[in-house]
């Protein structure tokens, strides 16, 4: 039976993009340069992006999110996956004119 293995969670720093820098194409957001066992994204945008993980594929629709927060976990660990150098990318679904995406993550630091 397998056990869980503990490690200390690394919050690596938070990438975020401003509604109006959003294009019809995709947008580089930033890198994570750990590799990624939880990440969230969050909008506050008045309308729907595609976040991609390639920047030519759309791998994850972020439905509106300015009345009430539009919360995204990837929970990576819990499916026992991790993502290496990760980039994020981001392009309009709708045309988003406020608020702002928001991507956190975290690494682990294994005993």
């Amino acid at each position: 039976m397998p056990s869980l293995l503990a490690s200390k969670a690394i919050p690596l720093t938070q990438l975020s993009i401003a509604a109006a820098s959003i294009g019809a194409t995709y947008t580089l957001v930033g890198t994570f340069t750990s590799p990624l066992e939880l990440a969230t994204i969050v909008s506050t945008m008045d309308a729907a992006v595609i976040v991609s993980f390639d920047g030519v594929h759309d791998h994850q629709a972020v439905p509106i999110g300015n009345t009430n927060p539009s919360i995204i976990p990837l929970n990576f660990k819990a499916n026992r996956m991790l993502m290496s150098n990760t980039s994020v990318y981001v392009k309009q679904s709708g045309v988003p004119t406020v608020g702002s995406l928001f991507i956190s993550a975290f690494s682990a630091d294994l005993p």
